[in-house]
């Protein structure tokens, strides 16, 4: 009944609570009965143990001279082996210490420690324990990255006179930053107090945290700013005299667990391919996007209609329409405005002129022309920067506004200036432009979890005949297999490329700063070339994994979309943040300088970005 009223199954699920077998409750009789030691925990609600992985005699054992270890004491027939996987997390046994300053111990450690991790892989369990002995462990980092790369570790984090967070990032290096495993387990330090400090472990894979049963709600408060992941751990120390449960159940019912994905995704490229049904569905679904442009092209309409002349029509062109949310938008611009400014017999009224490539959406844009806009627009199938030709063959108006939404999450990325100036030697000089600018911005940011997934991340044997980066497309080869080619030649890093990413596991180093501004109509046709640098100053110890990039548009004089976090549009879903990453992360210091220079390359053949990073030291030099 406690359960069901402050915490409900779903929720309980996710929390994962486990409980850390200690000297004072944990017995040797447990170790050929673990079943009763668990069933007695779970009667606490508790959804796992952390045992010993040779036993308690063996995990609680003191080191002495001359003697050896008590052996592995915990047969694995005692539970089913799901039971093990499910319900028993490994302790690496507390004594062992490979970088020990007593040579005759690190040596017997390492040899202890691959007996352990070998029979934890035996019994078939997922992860193990162990604590970190020193801030610098070398030995321990050899033995487990060998183990890595079939099985997890959680760390616990030492105290030192360094951050814990430098200690983590250092041992993480020497475990070669791997891609998969590698969490920790971090006890309450200082730095957890400092939000500039604690920010950073957002960064970083958190799966469990030790909290001591007495200081619950302080730790329970950690947890509301720590973003806990999907299925994440924690774990519980104390004296297993107290009942745990009712402060346990409480403070976890008050906790607000988030189980966002990490989606990360190679950025669209609607001039090169067509989108599909469900992508223009995604994005049609946004609450705030199509409410700002609606505004925006009633306020360049009120614009036109209140000029002196007081025109009768307006011709407005919607370029790469998708599926004609832009299109209702102005018809319900055009209506607003007459409700508004006009009399029935005065009614201004909009010539709509509909511009899309895409073959499958224009049989959309068709049914909604018979069915919602009652055949009042004029539907053209081309690439807008055919337009100017195709206008002239057919007796087209020049358009005074020209609507358009080809922005990606990096502001440019998508081509929007290249398709627009296609489209510029058709307009009037008095044509307005929605979105009349747009600018880029970039923040420094530290994710090892981004760029492990970026590492990872390739397309599969059977995804290459779908195009990828480069525009020389796939080419079908003698077997029916398809290869990817690409102007840097046949392969191209993961690094080496642009994402479109929801940042949540993250850590921004310092604000975001403007990039490239392009405006429209860009009637004195200047370059989309660009080139800048930014330089941003780092604010503590941290791991640089690259750049985050966002975009503000000015759709018509004051109403505007952003993703910069500044001046985020508060409910608008069509757009996550672009990642920029480095090849490899890049330890900056509290003080140091980084400096990025990104150009936008343009040729005949495409458009790219190329960037690389200047990282200046600053030293503080104290005379006596």
């Amino acid at each position: 009944m406690f359960l069901q009223t402050l915490c409900s199954p779903e929720d309980r699920q996710r929390i994962h609570v486990g409980w850390v077998a200690g000297p004072s409750d944990a017995r040797e009789e447990y170790d050929h009965n673990i079943a009763v030691y668990s069933q007695r925990l779970g009667c606490q609600l508790y959804n796992f143990v952390s045992y010993p992985a040779g036993g308690v005699r063996r995990g609680f054992w003191k080191p002495t001279n001359g003697e050896s270890p008590p052996p592995i004491d915990l047969p694995d027939v005692q539970l089913q082996n799901h039971l093990w996987e499910t319900y028993v997390n490994a302790q690496i046994s507390l004594w062992i210490d490979c970088d020990s300053d007593d040579e005759e111990l690190a040596a017997m450690s390492e040899i202890e420690l691959w007996k352990e991790l070998n029979y934890i892989a035996y019994m078939g369990l997922r992860s193990a324990v162990i604590r970190l002995k020193h801030a610098d462990s070398p030995r321990l980092a050899q033995v487990l990255n060998q183990w890595l790369w079939t099985k997890n570790v959680n760390l616990g984090l030492p105290s030192d006179t360094r951050d814990c967070w430098t200690v983590w990032a250092n041992f993480r290096k020497l475990c070669s930053n791997f891609h998969t495993g590698l969490q920790f387990t971090v006890d309450i330090d200082d730095e957890f107090v400092d939000k500039k400090l604690l920010s950073r472990w957002k960064a970083e894979p958190v799966k469990s945290r030790p909290w001591e049963l007495f200081y619950f709600s302080a730790h329970a408060n950690l947890l509301l700013d720590l973003w806990m992941p999907e299925k994440g751990r924690i774990m519980v120390r104390g004296s297993s005299e107290h009942d745990t449960s009712p402060s346990l159940q409480r403070q976890c019912a008050q906790v607000d667990i988030c189980s966002c994905l990490f989606p990360l995704f190679v950025p669209l490229q609607p001039l090169a391919d067509n989108l599909d049904s469900c992508v223009y569905n995604t994005f049609e679904q946004d609450p705030v996007k199509y409410k700002r442009y609606r505004e925006a092209i009633e306020s360049a309409v009120h614009d036109f209609g209140e000029l002196s002349s007081r025109p009768e029509y307006l011709v407005l062109y919607v370029l790469g329409a998708g599926r004609g949310p832009l299109v209702t938008c102005s018809i319900e611009a055009e209506r607003n405005y007459n409700a508004r400014f006009r009399c029935k017999q005065d009614c201004l009224r909009l010539e709509i002129y509909v511009v899309e490539k895409n073959p499958n959406t224009i049989v959309t844009l068709r049914y909604m022309n018979q069915k919602v806009w009652r055949n009042r627009c004029v539907i053209i199938e081309s690439d807008m920067r055919n337009i100017p030709m195709i206008a002239t063959e057919r007796g087209y108006p020049q358009p005074d506004i020209i609507v358009s939404e080809l922005l990606g999450s990096f502001g440019d990325n998508e081509l929007s200036p290249e398709c627009l100036d296609g489209i510029t030697p058709f307009l009037k000089p008095s044509t307005i432009s929605i979105p009349q600018a747009y600018t880029s911005y970039v923040a420094p940011i530290m994710s090892l979890h981004i760029h492990q997934q970026i590492k990872m991340c390739g397309a599969s044997y059977w995804n290459r005949g779908i195009s990828g980066h480069g525009r020389n497309g796939t080419t079908l080869q003698a077997d029916g297999s398809y290869r990817q080619c690409y102007p840097q030649g046949e392969y191209i890093a993961n690094m080496d490329q642009i994402y479109v990413a929801y940042l949540r596991q993250y850590c921004a180093l310092a604000e975001p700063k403007p990039l490239f501004t392009f405006n429209h109509p860009n009637f004195t046709m200047e370059s989309n070339a660009r080139s800048s640098w930014v330089s941003f100053e780092i604010d503590r110890p941290a791991d640089l994994m690259g750049f985050a990039g966002y975009f503000h548009m000015t759709l018509y004089k004051g109403i505007a979309l952003s993703i910069v976090p500044s001046t985020y549009s508060e409910g608008m879903i069509s757009w996550f943040p672009a990642v920029v990453p480095l090849r490899e992360l890049y330890r900056v210091q509290n003080g140091d300088k980084i400096t990025l220079n990104i150009e936008r390359k343009v040729d005949n053949t495409g458009v790219w970005y190329e960037w690389f990073i200047h990282h200046t030291v600053i030293l503080l030099i104290t005379c006596f």
